[in-house]
C-alpha cells in the first residue's frame, strides 16, 4: 500500500469516528476557547465530508488531488484539536452548522466540471474566512495548547487558501456567494504553486533562463541555495540508511518517499545554481553529519523510532526555513521555487508527524541536531530544576532582551527586512519567552522575569542609533549573539538536570538555529560585521 493510500485509509477511519460524535468531555475552558474549539472542529469535519464528495464526484484532476490533500491535513487537525480539547477539558463537539449542511446541498446535486467549480470555489471562500478567524484568535486569551495550535495550523490553512485560489483559477471557479461568505481577494503577485501532490517530476519543469541581472540576484541568495543543497543531500542519504535499517513498513514507504520527492528537489536546486553563472556546493554541517552517525549505530524499533523523530524536526525546520525565504529571497526565480517546493514539505511534515506517532515516536524533543539523544531526556528522569535556576534565569532575560531589541528594530531600523526580522523576533521570543514561563509554572519553582545588566546593556547601546546605522549595528548584534546562543542553549540546556527544561530546550532550538541563518543573510545586505568577533555591549551574556 502506497504512504498516501495508506493516510487516506486512516483519514477515513477517524473521519467515520467523527461522524458519530465523540464522547462529551466536561466543560472547564473559558467560553470563548469553547466556541472556538467546536467552530475548528466543525470545519475541519466539513472540509473532510466536502474532499470526500469532490473525491468521488469531481473530474478534474487538480480537484481531485486538493480533495486527497484536505481529507490528510483536516483529518490530522481535527486529532491534533481533539487532543488539545481532552487535555484542557473542553467539551469537544464536531457538528456541522447549517452553513455547513448548506454548502453539502448545495454540492450533493452536482457531478463534472460542474462539481469542480463551485467545489473549488468554495474552498476558497472557507480557507479565507478560516484564515481570517486564525489570525484574529492569535492575540486572544486562549491556554498555552490552543495557542500553539493555532501557530501549528495557520500555515497550512494558508497553504490551502493559495493553491484554492490556483486551482480555482483554473477551473473556472469563482468564489461562492450564497452561503453567506465574501468573496476571498486572489494575492497578486504571488507565485503560483502546482497543484497538491507528490512532486514526481518537478526536476522536469522548465524555467526561463536568467539574465545577467537575473543570475546575479540568484548569486545573491546563494547562502540559502546551499543550505537547501545540504538538506536535500542530507534527506536523501538518512532515507537510504532507512530503507535497510527500518524495520516498519510504514517507515520504508516514507523513505522511498523522501528519496523520490527530494532527488527530484534537488534537481530543481542543482538548476538554479548552474543557471547562477557560480558553483554552489553543499557544504558539510557537523550536526547534519551528526545525526548520520547517531543513526548508523542503530537498527530496528530503535531506528524507525530516532529516523522518524529527526524527520518531524528535520521538516518543521524546512517549513519554516522556506516560509520566511518566500519573503527574503532576492531573486523572483529563487522565491518562485520555494513556493513550489514548500507545499511538499508540508505534506512531509505532516505525514512524518503521523507515521511518528504510529510507531510511538517523541516529536515533542526531537531537534535537527546530531549530538543529542531525544531518548536519553526521559531516561534520565524529571530531575531537579532548582539546579537549573542559573541557566533558566538567563534564558529568560535573553528572551526579554530579544523581544524588547526586536521593537527597537521596527521602530529605528530603515531597512524593510531589518524592520521584518525585528517582528519576527519579537514575536517567536514572546512565544518561547511563554512556553518557557509555563514549564517554570508548571515545576513549582518561584521565579521572577526580568532582564540582567549586561541585557540592559545591549539595549542601551543600540538606542544610540537609527536608520542604516542602526541596521548595520542590529543586524552585527543579531548575527553574533544568535551564533554563540545557539551552541549555549544547545550544549547547556540538553545538559541541565530538569527534564522540562531539557525539552523546553529542544523544541526552541530549530527557532533558533533559523535566526542564526536568517539573521547572517539578512545582516550581509545591509552591511553588518557578520564575521569579526567584537567585546564589549555586543559579547554574549553567559
Amino acid at each position: 500500500m502506497s504512504m498516501r493510500s495508506l493516510m487516506a485509509s486512516a483519514a477515513g477511519a477517524v473521519v467515520l469516528a467523527l461522524s458519530a460524535g465523540p464522547d462529551p468531555l466536561q466543560a472547564q475552558g473559558s467560553q470563548t476557547e469553547q466556541q472556538f474549539v467546536n467552530q475548528v472542529a466543525a470545519e475541519n469535519l466539513m472540509e473532510v465530508r466536502l474532499a470526500q464528495a469532490a473525491q468521488q464526484r469531481g473530474t478534474n484532476p487538480s480537484v481531485k488531488q486538493f480533495a486527497q490533500r484536505m481529507v490528510i491535513d483536516h483529518t490530522s487537525m481535527q486529532k491534533q484539536w481533539m487532543a488539545a480539547a481532552k487535555k484542557n477539558g473542553i467539551d469537544f463537539k464536531a457538528d456541522m452548522s447549517a452553513r455547513h449542511q448548506q454548502q453539502a446541498e448545495q454540492l450533493r446535486t452536482l457531478t463534472g466540471a460542474a462539481f469542480d467549480q463551485t467545489y473549488m470555489g468554495l474552498m476558497v471562500q472557507n480557507h479565507q474566512e478560516n484564515v481570517t478567524s486564525f489570525q484574529a484568535q492569535r492575540n486572544a486569551g486562549h491556554s498555552a495548547d490552543v495557542r500553539q495550535l493555532i501557530e501549528v495550523s495557520l500555515p497550512t490553512l494558508q497553504e490551502h487558501l493559495r493553491t484554492a485560489q490556483q486551482i480555482a483559477g483554473q477551473v473556472g471557479g469563482g468564489v461562492a456567494t450564497n452561503t453567506g461568505g465574501q468573496p476571498a481577494p486572489t494575492q497578486p503577485g504571488r507565485p503560483a504553486i502546482p497543484p497538491v501532490g507528490p512532486p514526481a517530476t518537478p526536476g522536469g519543469q522548465t524555467q526561463p533562463t536568467p539574465q545577467p541581472a537575473q543570475a546575479q540576484n540568484v548569486r545573491a541568495d546563494s547562502l540559502f541555495i546551499g543550505e537547501v543543497n545540504t538538506s536535500n543531500n542530507l534527506e536523501l542519504r538518512l532515507a537510504r540508511l532507512a530503507e535497510n535499517r527500518a524495520s516498519a513498513d510504514i517507515v520504508k514507504q516514507f523513505a522511498q518517499k523522501m528519496i523520490t520527492d527530494h532527488t527530484s528537489m534537488q534537481k530543481d536546486w542543482a538548476n538554479v545554481s548552474a543557471r547562477s553563472g557560480g558553483r554552489i556546493s553543499a557544504a558539510n554541517d557537523p550536526q547534519m553529519q551528526g545525526q548520520i552517525s547517531r543513526l548508523q549505530g542503530l537498527s530496528g524499533t530503535d531506528f524507525d523510532w530516532a529516523y522518524m523523530a529527526t524527520m518531524v524536526a528535520n521538516h518543521r525546520e524546512a517549513v519554516n526555513q522556506f516560509e520566511n525565504a518566500r519573503r527574503t529571497a532576492q531573486s523572483s526565480e529563487v522565491r518562485q521555487l520555494v513556493a513550489r517546493s514548500l507545499p511538499y514539505l508540508q505534506e512531509h511534515l505532516t505525514v512524518a508527524q503521523q507515521v511518528a506517532a504510529q510507531v510511538g515516536s517523541d516529536t515533542t524533543i526531537a531537534t535537527i541536531s546530531g549530538d543529542s539523544d531525544s531518548g536519553d531526556t526521559d531516561r534520565r528522569g524529571t530531575g531537579n530544576i532548582n539546579k537549573d535556576r542559573k541557566y533558566i534565569v538567563n534564558v529568560d532575560n535573553h528572551h526579554n532582551m530579544e523581544i524588547r531589541l526586536g521593537q527597537l528594530a521596527e521602530e529605528r531600523g530603515r531597512d524593510e527586512s531589518v524592520k521584518e526580522f525585528g517582528r519576527r523576533m519579537a514575536q517567536d521570543h514572546s512565544e518561547l519567552r511563554k512556553q518557557w514561563l509555563t514549564m517554570i509554572s508548571n515545576s513549582g519553582m518561584k521565579f521572577k522575569s526580568g532582564m540582567g545588566p549586561k541585557h540592559r546593556e545591549k539595549i542601551d547601546y543600540l538606542q544610540q542609533f537609527s536608520g542604516r546605522e542602526f541596521d548595520r549595528e542590529y543586524m552585527t548584534l543579531m548575527t553574533k549573539h544568535h551564533r554563540g546562543y545557539v551552541s549555549y542553549f544547545s550544549k547547556e540546556g540538553r545538559a541541565a538536570n530538569y527534564a522540562g527544561v531539557r525539552r523546553a530546550v529542544n523544541r526552541a532550538i530549530p527557532t533558533l538555529q533559523q535566526h542564526f541563518q536568517l539573521a547572517k543573510r539578512i545582516g550581509g545586505r545591509v552591511g553588518a560585521d557578520t564575521i569579526t568577533v567584537k567585546v564589549g555591549p555586543l559579547s554574549i551574556e553567559r
